[in-house]
């Protein structure tokens, strides 16, 4: 037989649960000694928290509590200005460093253009194709049988 758990047991003590379910708890307390005696221990101690009262004497506590929450309320007000201005600035942040690069880029290359007054010029290979001098080979006629070959005519040719 599984036994009421005690979060159950309070719950059914402060009168909270549910109709169906506080019925069942009392049949299974009419047949379960040791959660009747669970239960009535569990409703003694409820009765003396009941009958408790706290002396505060001396001792504001709601000023405090409402100090301590206007506190926390400000606290978290400030927190999120300091997301706010974090969310709004870093897009503008990110602009104004994109238009730095940008404007030292065009700077870089301007500035080449206004000392020499031509724009610069990559120097063309006066030895053939510049792919051929990229794999290390040298243009001669001899290869220029590599270059002009058509595709189709080494089908079916082994090499």
């Amino acid at each position: 037989m599984k036994h009421i758990e005690d979060i159950e047991l309070m719950e059914h003590i402060a009168g909270n649960l549910t109709a169906s379910r506080d019925s069942k708890v009392k049949e299974h307390l009419a047949m379960c000694e040791e959660c009747s005696k669970r239960r009535r221990e569990a409703a003694e101690s409820w009765s003396m928290l009941g009958q408790w009262n706290v002396d505060t004497a001396g001792h504001d506590v709601a000023e405090k509590i409402t100090a301590l929450a206007e506190s926390a309320w400000r606290e978290q007000k400030q927190t999120e200005k300091a997301h706010i201005l974090r969310v709004r600035f870093l897009p503008v942040a990110l602009r104004a460093a994109a238009s730095i690069i940008i404007a030292i880029g065009v700077g870089h290359r301007l500035g080449k253009y206004s000392v020499t007054g031509k724009v610069e010029q990559v120097a063309a290979s006066k030895s053939g194709p510049e792919y051929l001098a990229a794999f290390g080979l040298e243009w001669s006629s001899d290869l220029a049988w590599l270059i002009l070959e058509d595709d189709s005519s080494n089908v079916g040719r082994d090499r």
